[in-house]
Formats: structure tokens, sequence, C-alpha cells
């Protein structure tokens, strides 16, 4: 807060879904949201409805906690009509009672509108607002996590790996007629084993609420595609199977593995034996002070000695784009979202730091054919890095 020149920061929401920023202030879900205070240099408040108190002190992060009804929320709203009124009128009570007299950063998520007007709102009451450029003070600090955190990460990546493997084990079982595999009388498609993994994730209490993907064929050759649900499951073809799973405290794991069902020829195990090598040698570059560059660009040496176009080729104006081969990054951190700080990628310039979780994905895609992808979440440490979940990295299913 010092090097950003806040005297005090507001962290706000009505509820903790979908707002990393609220999660991580008061350390973990409030149905109906909250207000959280800190000065510079003091313990936080939190507020939060007369409904929601015991589940705050539950979380243990925050030793102050009040309700909104203690700070006369009700009265403000009745006197001037209006809720976002009395919510502004709050606000700006807590913190001349906090003691901020400074600069305020405003945090946590709501609709681009509202938001704004709030703002608006206590800078008409003498607050002064701040925006700030990315990394913000709390993006910065979920950059990097505490113990609690990892172990959190750490559980969802071993419910995660489970799935996996049930899967795999699933995939192994199944007949395979004219080399299409069966689901009792039915032909296997990707919709059904879809279904089944959704079913898997729930039953280790997880959920997905950015679905899965399962891509086989052409469909694995776009990095995003989630699989058409009718393609049916066919020995020899690539599959990607990507899974990104979240657990009811907020936080997220994401894991990739390409397998053939049966042999795979020798088209996907080349794709394969470049994509194992890139990742494995770009992890043996991670750790804290190297830069995510550094690891992208690892990744690209490997894959580009294997014959494959790399996104190096775009960032380097040899080409105007990558249709074929390595053309995403390395890898982004995972922690209360799916995708935040920090990036493995060529544009990503900042030393990693200790405590950082990222993953580590290189792939090779090659339209009208098939796509590999081996990813993995690890923790950064002062000399390295930690796997926090693994599945074998295995090509065929036999």
């Amino acid at each position: 807060m010092g090097k950003r020149g806040v005297s005090g920061i507001v962290v706000l929401g009505e509820t903790t879904l979908a707002n990393p920023d609220l999660i991580y202030a008061v350390g973990g879900n409030l149905a109906r949201g909250g207000i959280y205070f800190k000065r510079k240099g003091s313990s936080p408040l939190l507020l939060v409805s007369n409904l929601d108190i015991g589940t705050a002190r539950k979380l243990g992060v925050v030793r102050r906690i009040e309700t909104y009804t203690q700070w006369g929320f009700e009265e403000l709203v009745k006197k001037y009509r209006r809720r976002d009124e009395g919510m502004a009128r709050l606000i700006s009570a807590v913190l001349r009672h906090e003691g901020v007299s400074g600069r305020v950063g405003l945090f946590g998520r709501s609709d681009l509108a509202s938001g704004i007007h709030l703002a608006n709102r206590l800078g008409s009451l003498g607050v002064k607002i701040v925006g700030g450029e990315s990394p913000t003070i709390l993006e910065a600090a979920r950059e990097t996590k505490e113990k609690r955190e990892i172990d959190e990460i750490r559980n969802v990546g071993r419910k995660t790996t489970e799935v996996v493997s049930e899967i795999v084990d699933n995939l192994s079982k199944m007949k395979r007629i004219r080399g299409h595999l069966q689901i009792g009388k039915r032909r296997a498609t990707i919709g059904l084993v879809k279904s089944m993994i959704s079913t898997k994730i729930a039953n280790k209490g997880l959920i997905a609420p950015e679905g899965t993907i399962f891509a086989i064929g052409p469909s694995s050759a776009d990095p995003h595609n989630s699989g058409v649900n009718s393609d049916q499951i066919k020995q020899g073809r690539l599959i990607v199977f990507d899974i990104f799973p979240q657990a009811e405290s907020g936080y997220w794991f994401d894991l990739t593995r390409t397998y053939v069902v049966g042999r795979a020829g020798p088209k996907a195990k080349h794709a394969f034996e470049a994509v194992y090598e890139a990742q494995a040698t770009s992890l043996d570059v991670l750790e804290a002070g190297v830069t995510g560059e550094e690891a992208m660009l690892a990744a690209c040496d490997v894959i580009e000695r294997a014959g494959y176009k790399t996104v190096r080729e775009v960032y380097e104006g040899r080409s105007k784009n990558v249709s074929s081969g390595f053309n995403h990054s390395l890898g982004h951190g995972v922690g209360l979202t799916i995708g935040e700080r920090p990036n493995l990628s060529l544009l990503s310039k900042d030393p990693l730091k200790a405590g950082g979780v990222v993953t580590v994905e290189p792939g090779v895609y090659l339209p009208k054919y098939g796509g590999v992808r081996i990813e993995d979440t690890v923790q950064i440490t002062r000399n390295g890095y930690e796997q926090l979940a693994n599945v074998a990295k295995e090509l065929e299913i036999v």
C-alpha cells in the first residue's frame, strides 16, 4: 500500500462468487458478500450481514467483524431512500472512523456501471478513490500463495488426478469393435465420456464452472475446442483431456494429458515426444528469479528443433500467424481464478517469485489431424519447482 501511495483499501461485493479479491481478503466464501476495510498499518475490519457473521468468524482470517446493522446501514437507506446512496454513506463513515484520510483503493467485483457510480458518490463525499494499473495491490498479493492456499490447491489437484485416472481406467476397459470404443451397446462418444467426467467431478465435491475439454482428432488441434459431443471415440486418434475444476473454497486446479486409445502412429508419437521434452525442459528452467519469458523460450527451442513452428515466429516478425505447432503461451497463474499472475509467455519480463503457482503447458497442434498438450500445475520455489499433483504422462491407453 505504501508503494502504491494509498492510505487504505476497500474490497466489496454482494457475494464472494466470482469475486477473487473478496475471497482472498476474507479468507473464504460468504454467500452475501461483505465489505473489507484496511488502513495501512492497522488491522482490517469486515462488515457482513447479520446472517453471515457466524460464517465470517469461522473463516478466521479477519478478527474484527461487525454487521451492517451495527453501523446503521438500514437507517441510512431509509433516510436517503436508495440502497446505493446508503452504501456510499456507510463506506464513507467507516473510512472516517478508521482514520483513512488519503487515497483509497476500491476493489472487488460488480457490474461496471454500479462500480463507477459508487466511486463517483464516494468522491462527492470526500473520499479520494483511485484506480491503478495491473497488477493491482490485490493482484500482486495473490501472485504468491500462503501455505493454506497451496494446501487447498494441492487438495483440488489430488481430486483432479483421481478423476483423470478413473477416466483413463474406464477407457482402457471399454470394448473395442472395429476400432470403435463401446459403452454397453452404444458407441462411445465425446458427449458420453464428458458426462462421466462431470459426474466424477461432482462426486469429488468439485465443480467445473468453465466446463472440461475432451476433444478427439481434428477438434483437438484447436487448443480451446471443448470437444464435439457427437464425435465417436476411435482407436489411434489423439485425444486432448484438459480438466480445470474448482473447489468450494474458490481455488482451482488445471491439468492436461493427451491420449491415444490403442497404438499411436508415428506422427502422434513424434508430436507427443516433442511436447513431453519441451515441458520437462521448461520445468527445469523454473525457479524464483527466472522470468516467464525464459521458460517460454526454453519450450520454443525444443519444439522448433523437433520441426514445428512456434509463436516466437510472430513475436520476432518472421510470420504473421502460426496456425500449426506451438501457438500459445507456456502457462498462467492458478489460484482463485484459472488465469491470473504470473504468466509464462514471451511478454513476461518480471522475475518469478517463490510461492507463485503456475501451469506449464506446451502443445503442438496439427490442423485436420490432432493436437498434443501436456500440462501440470506447479509451485515456484527458490531453487526450482514443486509438483502439486501428478498423473502419468503416457500417450497410449492399451
